[in-house]
């Protein structure tokens, strides 16, 4: 579960995690399919779990997240609909000592972890738009849906502003500004809610608005994205 204090073991899937104390300093220990990862703390060292974007295994490759959807979502002229999403999410193991934090593993939930690109390819050698990590999953029009494990519920409004029917099959999201919410003791996990505006056939604006819950503890920063800029939205120019 999310904000844990690991003090002596847990096991979570395929990861076996141990906590050794010594006199004067602690030893992270994990083993998951024959890899073993240890860190050396200092005794004043705090171990947590933390939800994290499913952007760093085995390597951060991009910010962006492109989830295509099982099924079309079509609003018809001037329409609105809000749809549910459920994000993938690693595990992240954090030290912590007073305000300060520093993640030191990363355990991946899921069995593989794909890339494509958002936009179009101009020839073999040159391409525009975003690289990222690619996601599918069933859009539902359902305001009760709840968190699955391993994944962020994330609430979609989309806002249809054109004459025309809009079929919408992806969406592509900014981890930068897109910020992770969590309930502590349990395994529920939230984005902040998204508008999604359709302005054309081609044109959809991604807005990032209000926190999900009041319960909610938001997420610390990725060292990746400290010190980056944040877009107040993201533009998707090449279709949705």
């Amino acid at each position: 579960m999310y904000g844990l204090v690991v003090k002596d073991s847990l096991e979570i899937g395929e990861a076996s995690i141990k906590i050794e104390r010594f006199e004067n300093h602690l030893k992270y220990w994990r083993s998951m399919k024959g890899d073993v990862k240890e860190v050396l703390l200092d005794r004043n060292a705090v171990v947590e779990t933390r939800p994290i974007y499913s952007l760093f295994h085995p390597s951060y490759v991009t910010g962006y997240i492109l989830f295509s959807f099982s099924k079309p979502v079509v609003l018809s002229p001037k329409s609105t609909l809000r749809i549910q999403l459920q994000l993938p999410v690693d595990l992240a193991i954090y030290a912590y000592s007073g305000d300060f934090y520093q993640l030191i593993d990363l355990i991946p939930l899921h069995p593989s972890y794909k890339y494509a690109l958002y936009g179009p390819v101009v020839s073999s050698v040159e391409a525009t738009g975003y690289i990222a990590r690619l996601v599918k999953g069933e859009p539902v029009a359902d305001n009760t849906a709840e968190p699955l494990e391993k994944h962020c519920l994330t609430r979609v409004l989309i806002v249809n502003k054109t004459q025309d029917f809009a079929s919408v099959t992806k969406i592509l999201l900014d981890a930068k500004p897109l910020k992770i919410f969590y309930v502590p003791g349990t395994w529920k996990c939230y984005t902040q809610d998204i508008k999604m505006i359709i302005n054309s056939d081609e044109h959809a604006s991604i807005l990032y608005e209000e926190k999900p819950c009041k319960e909610c503890v938001e997420l610390e920063e990725p060292e990746e994205f400290k010190g980056l800029l944040r877009a107040l939205s993201t533009e998707m120019l090449w279709g949705y």
